[in-house]
């Protein structure tokens, strides 16, 4: 089946691209200038699932791939997914697929662990703000090969954590040194590299007891 892309125009998602992008650039301390992320706004969810070649659960509502950031359109946002619509959360979720672009630069397009590449991406859009605060962490850690819902709850906070205590440039490095691992016990002797722990859920509970998010 067919998929007609058109071309429109939309300054709020232009002024927020270009916000996210001068952020992001900041951020990941990288001078991103030319071929930058283009939006391409998806129309429903019969457009998701032909782009993404298969059927998709309702909350996924936006990847990205390369230099391009796919977004459910605003408009069928509440019929097309499970999401509630608001104009910020809407920016955000753009500028957290942004951040997807950003961080496949940093780590030379290696995404795993998805824990890692998905808190990111939320602690940079700044979603932290529109999610419950949690007392314990007890299943992101779960996610290194493969994504799912309940990874989005947990590793936004778990970033927050990592940056309060040992600083952004660590995370960076983090990010960075993803381009020479392999395997889950490659990136287990990286992260002890960097920060000193391993990175199990006892490592972060008492990060999470020194920086209470309540």
């Amino acid at each position: 089946m067919p998929l007609k892309i058109e071309s429109f125009e939309d300054e709020s998602v232009d002024r927020i691209c270009k916000e996210s992008i001068d952020d992001l650039n900041k951020f990941y301390e990288i001078n991103w200038v030319h071929h930058l992320p283009v939006p391409i706004v998806v129309k429903d969810r019969r457009s998701i699932d032909l782009l993404k070649g298969e059927k998709t659960e309702p909350w996924i509502v936006g990847w990205a791939e390369g230099n391009k950031v796919f977004i459910l359109d605003c408009n069928s946002f509440e019929t097309e997914s499970d999401h509630k619509y608001s104009p910020e959360r809407y920016f955000s979720l753009l500028k957290h697929e942004i951040s997807h672009a950003f961080y496949r630069i940093l780590s030379d397009g290696h995404m795993k662990p998805i824990w890692l590449c998905e808190g990111v991406a939320i602690y940079t859009s700044g979603q932290n703000k529109e999610k419950h605060p949690i007392s314990h962490f007890k299943g992101f850690l779960d996610f290194y090969e493969n994504g799912g819902k309940e990874v989005y709850a947990e590793s936004g906070f778990a970033v927050h954590l990592l940056v309060r205590e040992y600083g952004k440039q660590k995370l960076l490095d983090l990010i960075k040194g993803l381009k020479s691992i392999v395997s889950q016990k490659d990136f287990t002797v990286l992260f002890v590299k960097t920060y000193g722990i391993e990175p199990v859920y006892d490592s972060f509970n008492k990060l999470l007891e020194k920086y209470p998010l309540n």
